[in-house]
């Protein structure tokens, strides 16, 4: 490669890898007097709720966030079984009320006779499939919120356990709403008292007949909920409405001003007050609706699609704060742990390379800089404790797979052999221990990711894409690299710190 050709690849490399780490490092005002703010890649990542520390520029989060237990219907706690019967004093109530609940095998739950379980205390089979349902929708919903951290999971065998992170906005609200469970349905009078079903629904039809969907919208920032209905369900709407609005008999001034509610089971979502017929087949409900709570409405009602009468009905417990389970400056301590390692692996490099440690240090940057980028990038992706570990992992890999590239050049340039014919052969010998190493922790990674734990699919994705990384950096980007820096010196023995054997002629 020529002298001038390698100048000029090289001044692009590094412009390439000064942009990226301006991008995805440097946070910095611009504008009229510092007024507006870039924010970097890094801080723009999702981070895991487990973390402490300011995660964005505009807010600050020390990290934690909110707990909240959903009790269905027909099981309370042992605590306020305990209570309640401390506070019964007539002992016929008292024997009454021991004789409603069982305890669970665990201790920790109560269960109602005839509601969740039968007499001996076995748990009914039709609550379970009616439970077993219920966490599939709620786990359903708390998934569409698409926040980074959240968690659901069933504590005690017949409870469900929801957690929501502190950066989320209206995160009571979404624990509070996606409590309710049952079909959704439509009702419309003059109170809630004296609604009545808008869907006349028949033998063999489902709400979903009647409703298309719901989602979540915004227009000149208005938030609002968007229902969609079929064209049966518009029909049925317009003719429940159509008097709205219409002079009643006995006052030729005043109107009739009903309202439609909006129900998921027996729990009224939203109320409207209708002042003129309904007929279009799309509904637009704003009002004070943030961004958050707007999609947080939708999200229920759209799951309540699909709902069913039967549906368990559940009490949410107090939501409690819970803090950053590694500590409020654990995002800090990652930073400091990878510039440490980082010093180390450049130190290991420049002492035993010299100068060749720059082709290392730009292939590692950027194998870092795609990484980044493509946690921020990719929806599910988020920065926790567990990726960051899989992210060395494969960091470590690319460390060692460059070094051992370089090891075997050095051999065969000690043999005496030219400079280029050392780096190829060295190259040769090396490629396919490489690239297997690569090829089992990508397919280890990727197999992990589609049957771990929720907590552990984020971390496992990452290790597989960074194996892809480091695979690709190791074996194209590192020799690139070498060879344009190389070219820029008469001694490239030296500029790595090759050094040829010492043959002693035999007197």
């Amino acid at each position: 490669m020529g002298k001038k050709k390698s100048v000029l690849l090289l001044v692009l490399y590094t412009l390439l890898i000064a942009l990226l780490c301006v991008v995805c490092l440097v946070s910095f005002n611009f504008g009229p007097k510092g007024s507006r703010k870039f924010d970097s890649i890094l801080n723009s990542i999702a981070k895991d709720a487990d973390l402490g520390g300011v995660y964005t520029a505009s807010e600050v989060y020390s990290g934690g966030g909110y707990s909240a237990v959903y009790y269905p219907e027909g099981v309370i706690s042992a605590k306020q079984y305990a209570n309640d019967l401390g506070g019964i004093a007539d002992e016929a109530e008292r024997a009454e009320y021991e004789a409603k609940y069982r305890a669970a095998a665990n201790g920790a739950l109560y269960l109602e006779v005839g509601t969740a379980c039968g007499e001996n205390g076995e748990v009914l089979e039709s609550f379970s499939k009616a439970f077993s349902a219920a966490v599939e929708t709620i786990t359903e919903r708390f998934s569409r919120l698409n926040e980074d951290g959240t968690r659901v999971a069933v504590r005690d065998g017949y409870t469900i356990e929801v957690f929501l992170p502190e950066m989320m906005d209206g995160e009571y609200f979404a624990i509070s709403r996606f409590v309710f469970t049952g079909e959704f349905g439509v009702r419309y009078g003059a109170s809630e008292d004296a609604a009545t079903d808008v869907f006349r629904i028949q033998k063999g039809e489902t709400v979903a007949d009647y409703v298309k969907g719901v989602s979540a919208g915004s227009s000149a920032g208005t938030h609002f909920v968007a229902l969609r209905f079929t064209q049966k369900g518009a029909d049925a709407l317009a003719k429940a409405t159509a008097e709205a609005g219409s002079s009643s008999d006995d006052s030729s001034s005043s109107s009739t001003t009903n309202s439609i509610y909006f129900y998921v089971g027996d729990t009224a979502v939203i109320s409207l007050t209708v002042s003129e017929p309904l007929t279009g087949r799309s509904l637009y409900i704003s009002g004070s609706y943030t961004s958050a709570t707007a999609r947080t409405t939708a999200i229920l009602l759209d799951s309540a699609i699909a709902g069913t009468e039967s549906d368990l009905a559940f009490t949410a417990g107090d939501a409690l704060q819970i803090p950053a389970a590694y500590g409020a400056d654990a995002l800090m301590w990652l930073y400091i742990a990878f510039g440490v390692l980082f010093a180390a692996m450049m130190a290991f490099f420049f002492v035993r390379y010299r100068l060749l440690a720059f082709a290392h240090l730009y292939t590692y940057l950027l194998f870092l800089f795609a990484t980044i980028l493509c946690v921020w990038a990719i929806p599910f992706l988020y920065l926790s404790v567990e990726g960051f570990i899989a992210f060395l992992v494969t960091s470590l890999l690319l460390s060692a797979c460059n070094a051992m590239a370089f090891e075997a050049a050095r051999k065969e340039y000690a043999l005496g052999k030219t400079f280029a014919s050392s780096v190829k052969t060295g190259y040769k010998k090396v490629f396919w221990k490489i690239l297997d190493v690569h090829i089992v922790l990508a397919l280890f990674a990727f197999v992990v990711y589609f049957i771990a734990l929720p907590s552990l699919q984020a971390a496992a994705f990452i290790m597989g894409l960074t194996a892809v990384f480091s695979g690709v950096c190791a074996l194209l980007i590192c020799r690139f690299a070498w060879a344009i820096m190389a070219a820029l010196t008469k001694k490239q023995g030296s500029f790595c710190n090759f050094k040829r054997e010492e043959v002693e002629d035999d007197e």
